[in-house]
């Protein structure tokens, strides 16, 4: 769009309008001459000297000497605030110089009432006279001769418009009253009455509404009674009508009884010159005016300063330099108090003033006021402060923001000021990118525990937020529970090179900046793995943020987070028109399963959000919390389906927040926000799933097919996958190994390891695949290191007997079967069947089925007699192991034999060989280890 379409287009619209105005007025009108400059200068000496005030025409024509000259654009060029308007037409504020004015085009678009009542007060003879009363000049001219001061007026409306217009310097000498006759009589063939009431009404002086001066009737009907003049009452008709003769002796909000007082007098002439009734004049005067009255603006601010002043100004006069309509945006930003600009908004007034009620409620900041000691200078109160935006996700547009608290006390805008996003930047960096690229899923294992990273500037060893290391979990599990080492070796494994890429896709690359330039993401971003957690340069924006999680919502697609719809100049014509950038940065099937995890969040015990998903019972909300070191930072940013939104919280001055109750406030507002928009809108509907999205029954500790045993103890949940990512292999994570403690170490047991020793537990074997197992710190501790798998054998050397390469491995070797036996005198001889592949069999005894075993020995064949029986013992049990150079076999089941009476028995504990051990049951599952299970 060129310059002609802008700012010099529309002076000639107007040069156009003007014309055809004065045109019109003239066909209006019946036809008269036109007074030349000297029938003006005879009339009005004229009118002088019948007054015998005057001493002639020489003396009038040095009155005249430098009249302006005037037309029908020296009052329709009443500078005009550029209007703001929301998404449905309502005014947010307006954008103004030295006044607050909103002009009106016609006489149509204010009340009869209130027309009535200017003419009853102002002007009675308006519609009648010449544009001037002869009656009222000859007044002021003596009080001028014999005071040299004019003390009184009553001059016509067509007089006080010239005088607002052409005068605003208001002296009230003959000289100037002089030159306003002339040019009230050359105005008068010029325009209609009603062109020049509309005039009036636009430039007469309603005094300070507030802290702000105001001009014209149309915006003191807005800041009086909340209404457009063409709905007034008779009573605030008349009230409004009441202000101009005096605006400060008037003023409603310092003297309300003196223009009480003036409105009276104004319904009684108007009930004189018989405009209103008799009733209506009774319902008028008894009218309460005072209850209906607005309160007076508080300060020169807008109503919603953060959002006009550091939001919408600078993006207008942005978009107003890229259409080429201005130099800079210096020259734009000095042209919207005056160039009339109507400009349309994605804003909802309604959820603006949601969001300023929650950032003004001071029982949420109550004692949270800190002292800020810069190196120089004198300290000065750092305030916890929030920053907020909320997004249409279907458009994009910016439905609301919060900059902050109080801008009076405060001015920096906090939705637009670079913060470090903590985990927030988790789903957006490394997971959503991770699954869009299919080098992880949902349940792909993490491993949380000590890692450390080489760098330049020495080693640096990452840390939870919590005390400790979790292990191995899911990565849903880990982003839920907001593990920063399992997202840091996620973009390890992606390369943060690949992860900033979609970043970049969402407003977020080294090119995006925030409205008053500073820089946000940087490249140097890429080269520091820490980004994976929040530790950028500079960090994000609120906006930002909320904008790029929307993209989660939309299946994927981002669309360009925008506030200014459209741009109109003073003559109706559209200058700007909002194209916003769209892309695909995810597939919908990521989009749909990042979503179903930060889910999680928010409704699954361990969430970081659940405070969250508790005020909103059954619906669908995801989102993702954030925070930085000391606390610095708190973020939420979550999601429906049509809406996302956005909060930072924190100190300018990056003190740190040690009250958790004070940070957790991040929740209470977004939940305070969030609570109008659902109860009108519940977010109840399930999300759509794309079809190439499958569900599959996986196990919850290792994140594949489940096994019998999984499904027995319940460690089973669905998960969702992009198709052909789904694991196709059952739990390899949990198995079974036989080993042997020695001095409180577990070691794995071998063949010289005593089978009375061995144990068989369930443990945790780390996959192979892990991602960036390579930084993990060797035997560093985390919460699942109990449960390990051992990785060394026992120290007395042999074979390994089972390393729990197979999930329930076992023994290669079977157990031996048909042990049976008999008594021989004061013995007994046992026999089983021969396992192939068996060298040695190892043969244990107890005095109970399920009592303690001792080890008599071993032998080379498949019999065995034990001939030094326990002492007092009615009934004696065996069990025998199958042992070859590389296994060892379960023990066989149990067999049990009477001992007659009168059997010579040995020692309790002596046993035919010799040896004596006492041993555990090798058939006990060691109670540490099988807890681990899941």
């Amino acid at each position: 769009m060129g310059k002609d379409s802008g700012p010099k287009k529309a002076k000639q619209d107007n040069r156009k309008k003007t014309a055809k105005r004065a045109q019109s007025a003239k066909a209006e009108r019946r036809r008269r001459p036109v007074l030349t400059t000297f029938k003006i200068l005879g009339f009005t000496v004229g009118s002088l000297v019948v007054l015998g005030v005057a001493g002639g025409v020489g003396y009038a024509a040095s009155m005249l000497k430098g009249l302006p000259k005037v037309s029908a654009a020296t009052f329709s060029n009443n500078r005009a605030p550029s209007v703001v308007y929301d998404k449905t037409g309502k005014v947010i504020g307006r954008i103004q110089g030295d006044g607050d004015r909103q002009p009106i085009s016609s006489i149509q678009q204010v009340s009869p009432k209130l027309k009535n009542a200017f003419i009853a007060a102002e002007d009675k003879t308006f519609y009648a006279n010449i544009g001037i009363n002869p009656l009222a000049m000859g007044r002021a001219a003596i009080q001028d001769v014999l005071g040299h001061r004019i003390e009184s007026g009553a001059s016509t409306i067509t007089q006080q418009t010239v005088k607002l217009a052409v005068f605003p310097e208001q002296q009230r000498t003959l000289r100037r009253k002089i030159q306003e006759i002339a040019l009230a009589l050359e105005v008068t063939h010029q325009l209609t009455k009603n062109e020049i009431l509309t005039d009036y009404m636009n430039w007469v002086d309603m005094g300070n509404l507030g802290s702000t001066p105001v001009y014209g009737v149309k915006r003191a009907s807005e800041i009086l009674f909340g209404k457009d003049p063409k709905n007034l009452t008779l009573a605030e008709s008349a009230f409004v009508a009441a202000i101009p003769n005096n605006p400060s002796y008037f003023s409603p909000y310092q003297y309300p009884k003196h223009t009480i007082a003036r409105q009276h007098y104004i319904l009684q002439q108007m009930l004189d010159d018989n405009m209103i009734t008799q009733a209506e004049y009774n319902q008028a005067i008894h009218f309460n005016i005072l209850k209906v009255l607005h309160a007076a603006p508080k300060s020169g601010l807008p109503s919603y300063p953060y959002l006009m002043l550091d939001e919408i100004e600078p993006r207008v006069c942005q978009e107003l330099v890229n259409e080429k309509l201005y130099d800079n945006v210096a020259d734009a930003k000095r042209a919207l108090s005056s160039a009339g600009l109507s400009i349309y908004t994605t804003i909802d007034l309604s959820k603006q003033k949601d969001i300023t009620k929650v950032l003004a409620d001071p029982s949420l900041f109550e004692g949270t006021n800190k002292t800020y000691q810069p190196p120089k200078g004198k300290a000065v109160t750092d305030y916890y402060q929030a920053g907020v935006t909320l997004v249409d996700n279907k458009t994009g547009g910016i439905l609301a923001v919060g900059g902050g608290r109080d801008f009076t006390k405060d001015n920096y805008d906090h939705a637009d000021y670079a913060r470090q996003p903590g985990s927030s930047i988790k789903p957006l960096l490394d997971y959503g990118p991770a699954i869009d690229t299919k080098i992880l899923t949902a349940s792909s294992l993490l491993y949380d525990a000590p890692t450390q990273f080489s760098e330049s500037s020495g080693n640096w060893d990452p840390k939870d937020d919590e005390d400790d290391f979790a292990g191995l979990m899911t990565a849903r599990v880990a982003l839920y529970e907001s593990r920063n080492v399992p997202a840091i070796d996620v973009l390890e494994t992606l390369t943060p090179q690949t992860g900033f890429q979609y970043l970049n896709k969402m407003g977020m690359g080294p090119t995006d900046k925030t409205l008053t330039g500073d820089p946000t993401i940087v490249a140097d971003d890429e080269n520091h793995l820490s980004s994976a957690i929040g530790g950028l340069d500079n960090g994000v924006t609120v906006e930002q943020m909320t904008s790029a999680y929307s993209t989660f919502a939309n299946q994927g697609v981002w669309r360009q987070g925008y506030m200014i719809q459209k741009i109109k100049d003073n003559t109706g014509h559209t200058i700007y028109t909002a194209h916003p950038k769209t892309a695909q940065v995810y597939s919908p099937a990521t989009a749909y399963i990042i979503t179903n995890m930060l889910h999680d969040v928010l409704y699954t015990p361990g969430g970081t959000a659940t405070s969250v998903g508790a005020q909103f019972p059954g619906q669908y909300i995801s989102g993702k919390t954030g925070t930085t070191d000391s606390l610095e930072d708190g973020w939420f940013v979550g999601y429906t389906k049509d809406y996302t939104l956005g909060v930072w919280m924190g100190y300018n001055h990056h003190e740190p927040i040690y009250n958790i109750n004070q940070y957790n406030e991040k929740f209470t507002v977004w939940s305070d926000i969030m609570k109008p928009i659902l109860q009108q809108k519940p977010a109840t509907t399930p999300w759509p799933k794309p079809a190439n999205v499958v569900a599959e029954d996986v196990s919850s500790s290792s994140g594949m097919l489940p096994t019998a045993a999984s499904k027995a103890d319940g460690s089973v949940y669905t998960e969702y996958y992009i198709d052909g990512t789904q694991p196709t292999q059952t739990d390899n994570i949990h198995v079974e190994a036989k080993y042997v403690v020695i001095d409180g170490k577990k070691y794995l047991a071998t063949t010289n390891t005593p089978p009375a020793d061995v144990k068989t537990g369930t443990f945790i074997k780390i996959p192979s695949d892990i991602p960036d197992m390579a930084h993990k710190i060797p035997g560093g501790y985390n919460a699942d290191t109990p449960y390990l798998l051992p990785t060394q054998a026992d120290p007395r050397g042999g074979q390994i007997l089972d390393d729990g390469s197979t999930p329930g491995n076992g023994s290669t070797l079977p157990a031996p079967t048909g042990l049976n036996g008999h008594v021989a005198g004061n013995q007994v001889v046992l026999n089983w069947q021969a396992v192939t592949g068996a060298n040695t069999y190892e043969v244990y005894r107890s005095t109970s089925q399920n009592g303690q075993y001792q080890d008599l020995g071993k032998v080379t064949g498949n019999s065995f007699t034990d001939s030094q029986l326990p002492t007092n013992a009615n009934a004696v049990y065996y069990e025998v192991y199958a042992i070859s150079s590389s296994a060892m076999s379960d023990a066989s089941a149990p067999y049990g034999i009477q001992l007659p009476s009168g059997t010579v028995q040995g020692d309790e504990n002596s046993t035919t060989n010799g040896t004596a051990n006492q041993t555990d049951n090798n058939t006990t599952t060691d109670d540490n280890t099988s807890d681990t299970t899941n």
